[in-house]
Parts: C-alpha cells; structure tokens; sequence
C-alpha cells in the first residue's frame, strides 16, 4: 500500500465577497457529523435506537443514544483477559473473554442492547464462540463443541470434535471463527479418518455423518455440500441433504490459482481471480459468474468472505492502475458515488451481503481523503466521508465507527 503524503483535512465552504478589489474568502469551523467517544473505546453492537460501546481497558460498556451519544446505560464486563464482542442479532450482545492461558477458563456473558442487563455470565471453559441462530450461541474448542441458550445461559447440548463449518460462513478450508449466523454445523474429531458429524444447531443432533475426504467442504443452506477434483482441474461438489431432499452430484470448472470455498447468499460459492461459481444446496444448479469488465479479485486488500470484493485492474507491467467492489451474485460492479480519482480501495467490513468500503480518492488540486460507502442490495446505501485517513472502521448494524467518531447510517 503506498504511502499518503497529503491529507484532506478540511472540507471547506467559500463564500466569496468582492471588497476593495480583494476577494476575501471565509472558511466556517469543521462540524464532523457523530459523536465521538474515548480513547480505546469500539462500537461493537446497535440496533435502531441505541449503539453500545466497549472500553478496551476497563471493560466498561456503555449504552448510547444512536443520534447523539448520550447514555442510556451502564454495565462492566468483568474478565482481565482480551475481550472481545458479537451481535448475536436482536437484542443481545456477546462478549467474552480470551484469558491467553491454557491453564485459565475462559468466560463469556450476553447483554442486553435495550437496557444493558447482563442475561447470564459463565465459564465456557477452553471454547471460543463460533456461531448462532440467534436462540442458540455455539461455542468450540480443540475438544468439545457446546450449544447453549442465549436468554438464559443453560447448555443444551455438548458434542466431541471441534466446529469446522457453519451454514452461514466460511469453510473449514479457509476458516473464520465466527461465523455470523447458522442453522448447522459440522463437527471433526481429532480423527482425520472419522466420519464429519453435522448437527443441527437448535438440538445438537446429528442430521448426517458424512465420509469427508479432506476439509474442502461447506454447509449451504440444508444441505453438506464436499468438493473434489476430477480430470483436466475440473472441481466436483457432493451434495448431501440434511432435511430431506436427494443428494446430487455437480462438476464446474476450476482454476490453479486462488480459491475460497464458502457460503454467500445461501448458496455454496468457489471464488477464483475473475469468477464465482455458485451453486443452488438443494438441486446442484452451477451458475457462473463472471466479474464484469475483466477485473479480478484483490486478494489481498479487502474480505473475501461476503458478497461483496474489492477488484483491481493492472497494466502489462502489473502495476494497479484502476480498483472497484463487484457484486458476486451478480458479477456487476457496484457504484460508488462521489467525485474524485480513486486512488485505492479496500473493503474495511463486511458482514455477509453487507459491506463498508473505504475508497481513498484525490480531488483536482491533489488532496487525498477517504470516503466510507454503506453497499447492500448490489448498490451503495449511503456516504460517509472523513478527514482523517487511515482510521480503524468498525460497524454494526445501523452505526459505523470511524476512528474516534460513531455515525448513524443513513441511506441516499
């Protein structure tokens, strides 16, 4: 990434008065829209009234009206370890505490985002979260995989194996640990030659046990969806279902190069450098789609886990000369209003068919600034624009926060 060396640090309003032959130009003091919290303090969860805030150090939660940061409440979540956060949907929110010891047990609590009340506080042991339904939150470890109740904090089941894959997310070929929402989940013991256990995440039983021959596998919809190789590079994906349904068979074609295997708008996807392949879970349709214009993928400056990419285009001397966010449903580029020549872009978060893109653009006298585009539905939702340039983005459901400052987001 090249370095800046200048940076827009004004957005500047002239009014031009003619006086003596002068023209006098008049600059009004810089109003930042949102509300600014403290140092070392993250945005980590809202919903339309209110965004809550985590301080880093002390752990201190806070509670915040959405339009103009007054409290609403306090709380404290207790653990010295890291803490981290999920919005687990609704009204609850997720932390827990990563202790950083093998000889120390981790902990976890829901809050309520409504009125800060902490729902229940417990030990999950060596586990870490993993995913939900939003009823139950999944936590996993090396060992043992356990489901328990978000109202109420009681386990209701508890597996062998650790959690792999998740009907929302990403494989376990190319894993993330959490995974945003899922209904299923599939389950690997230390044994590589054991079958793979996919559970269902309400009951912890099994729906299937499936002979997997290696971790290229995802669960798409309802249904355990295992890629192979065939002749001339040529991908296979099984499908198996789980609630019902034939299983089917689909072969696409492949590449050498960069693949990620995960699930995005309910259909299992193999991303490569210019193409999606989708595929239906229950029928096995293959759908290619191609990125539009010959772009390909920026592997390396933005998620590749959602719907939304950052794409680039090169010169012969692969050098990036021009850079865009395509849509993989539908392989058309998204537009992303506002002036200026882009100099860069990347996508800052993402959370399956939602994105936030950050897009450095240089104005007609060479200043640099960022511009923050809120992308959902295949086309930018709304702006944001700052002064400031590489600043910490942060998101969550209807607030983003950049650097220092929590903004509400607002469509065009």
């Amino acid at each position: 990434m090249r370095k800046r060396t200048v940076a827009l640090t004004a957005l500047v309003v002239t009014v031009a008065v003619a006086a003596v032959g002068a023209l006098v130009v008049r600059i009004p003091p810089i109003r930042p829209s949102g509300w600014k919290v403290g140092e070392g303090t993250l945005l980590i969860a809202a919903n339309n009234k209110l965004a809550v805030t985590l301080n880093q150090e002390t752990h201190a939660l806070q509670g915040r009206a959405i339009t103009d940061g007054s409290e609403a409440w306090k709380n404290s979540f207790g653990d010295s370890g890291t803490v981290r956060s999920q919005q687990l949907g609704g009204d609850s929110v997720l932390l827990h505490g990563d202790s950083g010891s093998s000889q120390r047990e981790n902990q976890a609590a829901v809050v309520s985002i409504a009125d800060g009340t902490t729902r229940w506080s417990q030990s999950i042991g060596q586990q870490e979260p993993f995913t939900t339904n939003g009823d139950v939150v999944v936590f996993s470890g090396n060992e043992t995989t356990t489901g328990i109740e978000v109202q109420t904090g009681k386990k209701l089941w508890t597996q062998a194996g650790e959690a792999q894959a998740g009907s929302g997310g990403q494989s376990s070929y190319n894993p993330r640990r959490w995974v945003p929402r899922s209904d299923w989940i599939a389950i690997r013991g230390s044994d590589k030659s054991a079958p793979v256990a996919v559970l269902n995440i309400r009951t912890g039983k099994a729906a299937a046990m499936v002979q997997a021959a290696g971790n290229d596998f995802v669960v798409a919809g309802n249904t355990f969806v295992e890629f192979g190789f065939v002749k001339n590079g040529r991908r296979l994906a099984k499908g198996t279902p789980l609630a019902g349904g034939r299983s089917w068979q689909a072969e696409f074609r492949g590449s050498n190069g960069h693949e990620v295997l995960d699930v995005v708008d309910g259909k299992a996807r193999a991303l490569y450098d210019d193409r999606a392949i989708l595929l239906e879970p229950e029928t096995g349709e293959v759908r290619e789609v191609p990125i539009e214009d010959h772009w390909s993928v920026n592997w390396y400056d933005g998620g590749v886990g959602g719907r939304y990419l950052a794409v680039e285009k090169r010169d012969q001397d692969r050098n990036v000369v021009a850079w865009a966010v395509t849509d993989t449903v539908t392989g058309k580029l998204v537009n992303l209003d506002g002036r200026g020549r882009t100099v860069e872009l990347t996508i800052a978060q993402y959370s399956g068919d939602v994105a936030i893109s950050r897009t450095t653009v240089v104005d007609a006298v060479g200043a640099e600034s960022n511009r923050f585009t809120w992308i959902a539905n295949g086309a930018g939702q709304g702006e944001l624009t700052t002064a400031e340039s590489g600043q910490r983005v942060e998101s969550a459901a209807t607030a983003v926060q950049l650097g220092d400052r929590i903004v509400e987001l607002h469509k065009n």
